[in-house]
């Protein structure tokens, strides 16, 4: 019989050191790069989808105004309303005296002291303030000539630089301004030496007690002259555009009243967005801090209109676009929307 083997020594079990797993880092440029990835896949989606659903457009808020206006050239004493300032029918606005009873009265003026004979002083001070009333207005249409060349350097230094218009246009622009500036300087300085002279001839003829004081009241002691403008309806006083003591032509206006609640907004659709917009739509307006109203389309202008520079991308064609009113529904809306006149908005309507 075969014999078994059998050992029978103490097993000894010999068992390995494992080192511990490190942990796996946390890998961030990954999870920043899909966040990033995914931010721009959804502005994009948003993009498009904004594009394709709805149809934007620019936007300010506006109050129905009224320009005030004189129908002749005249001189302005005292605007007795501010800026803001609420306006009721009736009140008097300025006080003003025609320019050409101002002439016909310092005609007659001038006719009484030629008849004195010996008052020759009264005579060069009506003729200097004269030619300081004549300069004043040569200064005053040079400098709208002035506002008219910066106007144009304005809309012609882009297209300059991007080679469509050449660069001695704008030379000439710049030119005429600095040559309407120096005739300025040299009018003004002729005022100053003017008024050096009316001074010392009233000083030597304050002892002539029929002498004649044209700074009294301002208006040479034609204050029997003064006009006054009433306003013609309530509103508010929104911008000014004269001061004391300043001539306004006819051609100018002197001050807007606006009638805070006649609050509409203005917008400026694309031309090829028009065929999505009809007049009654109701539209979604998107104000600067995010609110929402809801208003409705109440006309449109028959003829396209020049998209305001606010609203006009830098460095692109003028572009003109189809003008609306959007009027709000609600009358609380009329509160929302007065808390942004003149602020940019958006309006916002569906497609489909």
């Amino acid at each position: 019989m075969k014999n078994l083997y059998f050992n029978r020594k103490t097993s000894v079990l010999r068992n390995k050191d494992e080192k511990p797993r490190k942990k796996r880092n946390t890998n961030w440029d990954k999870i920043i790069y899909f966040a990033v990835l995914l931010t721009i896949v959804y502005f994009v989606f948003s993009f498009f989808f904004v594009r394709l659903v709805y149809v934007d457009a620019p936007g300010h808020v506006l109050f129905k105004s009224l320009s005030i206006r004189v129908p002749e050239d005249i001189t302005i004493h005292n605007i007795y309303k501010e800026e803001g300032e609420l306006i009721c029918e009736g009140d008097t606005l300025f006080s003003y005296i025609s320019t050409k009873d101002e002439l016909m009265a310092m005609s007659s003026i001038n006719a009484d002291i030629a008849n004195k004979g010996n008052q020759w002083m009264e005579r060069e001070i009506y003729s200097l303030k004269k030619d300081i009333g004549l300069n004043n207005i040569d200064v005053f249409e040079k400098q709208q000539l002035i506002e008219w060349n910066e106007a144009r350097i304005k809309e012609i230094e882009d297209e300059v630089v991007l080679g469509i218009t050449p660069k001695y246009k704008l030379e000439n622009y710049q030119k005429d301004i600095e040559k309407l500036t120096l005739e300025i300087e040299n009018i003004e300085a002729a005022n100053a030496t003017y008024r050096n002279l009316i001074t010392t001839l009233q000083q030597a003829n304050n002892t002539n007690p029929s002498s004649i004081d044209m700074s009294q009241n301002g208006f040479g002691g034609l204050s029997y002259l003064q006009k006054y403008y009433i306003a013609p309806i309530e509103g508010t006083a929104t911008r000014i555009y004269k001061n004391n003591f300043e001539v306004a032509l006819k051609s100018e206006n002197i001050l807007n009243i606006h009638k805070r609640e006649d609050i509409y907004i203005k917008a400026f659709f694309d031309q090829e967005d028009f065929h999505h917009v009809n007049e009654g739509d109701q539209v979604r307006v998107i104000f600067p801090d995010g609110e929402e109203s809801i208003g409705h389309i109440k006309r449109f202008y028959f003829a396209s209109y020049r998209l305001p520079e606010e609203f006009q991308k830098k460095y692109e064609s003028t572009t003109r676009a189809i003008a609306a009113d959007i009027f709000p529904i609600e009358r609380e809306d009329q509160i929302k929307w007065k808390a942004f006149y003149k602020m940019k908005v958006n309006v916002r309507i569906s497609k489909y």
